[in-house]
């Protein structure tokens, strides 16, 4: 958008309401009738009305520029969107010793780390998370969206929602969290990693390693040609699968490319000179699930 543009109206409404006061005072400099108590009381009245004119024109502008800086920064402007789902299995091989990983028990499945707008984030640090705002999702959540942290779920989502979930809010279909999250959880359902990979005979294991392109013929089926599987290395320079990243459409249809797209990821793409470990979770020692 251009001057003439949010940005532009704005300026002039904040310039307006600086030269409103201004100009008041200057105006007021004379007494009037030379009759000092009416002078005192219309004094207050007139500064009264233009702080209350000052504030709403302030307010005005400051809202135009807001929106001219969610513009600028490419809020809606995302073509593409990742899909992301993590394998608790391997999640904590590579984890820093700073972070306390923990693996529950019932975490036995692909689980979902976020569904990313590309190349945006934090569009939106005034849309804040609650509690009541997930109040139809929290089982479903924790069962299929965990953290593998020692802190709170809702911490994790809430992160994940001020990251990226500001940007989707955009779409219609995802113009609310329990639409964002809502949508993610279907989303696993339609990218059935765990199905693709128990249909074509590919199992957790510490001793079988596979090759990168057979795990990906696996795939093509459910998530199309247009994924990209992510590893680790561990301690004994293994390459060791951790994540799955599916490029969507924003009708969520796989298949979307986009030249330049950021990766928001720490992991990397498995290198394909290299054999694949698909680790199964160990709750025991999960930064070291396979000795």
């Amino acid at each position: 958008m251009g001057p003439s543009g949010a940005g532009g109206e704005g300026n002039q409404l904040f310039q307006a309401a600086i030269s409103f006061v201004l100009l008041g005072e200057s105006g007021f400099d004379q007494r009037e009738d030379g009759v000092t108590g009416a002078w005192n009381g219309k004094r207050m009245t007139g500064t009264m009305a233009r702080g209350a004119v000052l504030v709403f024109l302030w307010l005005a502008g400051a809202e135009m520029l807001r929106e001219e800086q969610v513009e600028r920064i490419g809020f809606c402007s995302w073509k593409c969107m990742k899909f992301v789902q993590l394998w608790p299995g391997s999640f904590c091989v590579a984890l820093g010793p700073k972070f306390d990983c923990v693996i529950p028990e019932s975490a036995d499945s692909w689980t979902i780390h976020g569904l990313w707008p590309s190349n945006v984030m934090n569009c939106c640090g005034c849309w804040q998370l609650f509690p009541s705002d997930l109040m139809d999702l929290p089982k479903q959540l924790a069962q299929h969206w965990p953290t593998f942290l020692n802190a709170s779920s809702f911490k994790f989502w809430r992160a994940e929602w001020q990251k990226h979930g500001t940007c989707a809010g955009c779409m219609e279909a995802l113009s609310s969290p329990s639409k964002y999250f809502g949508a993610a959880l279907g989303l696993r359902t339609l990218y059935n990693v765990d199905g693709a990979f128990q249909k074509a005979g590919i199992l957790p294991s510490c001793n079988h390693s596979y090759q990168l392109h057979t795990l990906q013929e696996a795939l093509v089926p459910v998530l199309g040609k247009e994924h990209q599987l992510q590893c680790v290395t561990d301690g004994q320079a293994r390459q060791v699968l951790v994540q799955l990243k599916v490029s969507l459409f924003s009708n969520f249809s796989a298949g979307c490319l986009e030249e330049g797209a950021r990766d928001f990821s720490p992991y990397r793409p498995c290198e394909n000179q290299r054999r694949v470990f698909y680790f199964p979770p160990n709750q025991k020692t999960p930064r070291d699930p396979c000795p």
